[in-house]
C-alpha cells in the first residue's frame, strides 16, 4: 500500500545535481546566514541548507533549490518555478505551505528568491526568522 500525501512536500535532489549557478548562489546566501547565526545553527545537508532556531532544535528556515525534473513533489504539485526558495517555519496550516521530505509534517511558508534580491538583506531576514 502506497502512502498518500494530503499536503505538499518536496524531496530535494542532492545539491550537486542542481545547476552550478543556482547552487553557488544558494551556498553564498547560506554562508551569509551562517555568519549571522553561527556555525552551530547553520547546517548543510545533502539537498538543502537549514537554519536551527535559537530557542530549540527545530529547523526555523531552509534554503533549497528547485529545478524541474530534479527531486520529487509529494502531494499536490505547487507548480514551482525553477530557482532558489527560502522556507520559513510556520505553525498552524496557512494555505501556501510546503514540507521538505522526510519531515512531511513540518510546514514552511515559502517564496522564491528573486535574481536581483540582495543576499545580505535576505540573510538578515532569515537570521531574524531563526532568532526565536
Amino acid at each position: 500500500m502506497e502512502f498518500q500525501f494530503t499536503e505538499t512536500s518536496y524531496q530535494t535532489a542532492p545539491l550537486v545535481e542542481y545547476s552550478a549557478v543556482l547552487r553557488d548562489r544558494a551556498a553564498a546566501l547560506f554562508q551569509l546566514v551562517a555568519e549571522r547565526v553561527g556555525p552551530a545553527r547553520a547546517k548543510q545537508f545533502k539537498g538543502s541548507f537549514s537554519v536551527i532556531a535559537a530557542s530549540s532544535d527545530a529547523t526555523a528556515a531552509k534554503i533549497l533549490i528547485y529545478e524541474a525534473g530534479k527531486g520529487k513533489i509529494n502531494g499536490h504539485d505547487p507548480q514551482l518555478t525553477g530557482g532558489i526558495y527560502v522556507l520559513v517555519r510556520v505553525h498552524g496550516a496557512p494555505r501556501r505551505t510546503i514540507a521538505v521530505a522526510p519531515m512531511h509534517h513540518e510546514r514552511f511558508a515559502y517564496f522564491r528568491l528573486h535574481e536581483q534580491q540582495g543576499l545580505d538583506e535576505m540573510a538578515d531576514f532569515i537570521a531574524a526568522c531563526a532568532a526565536q
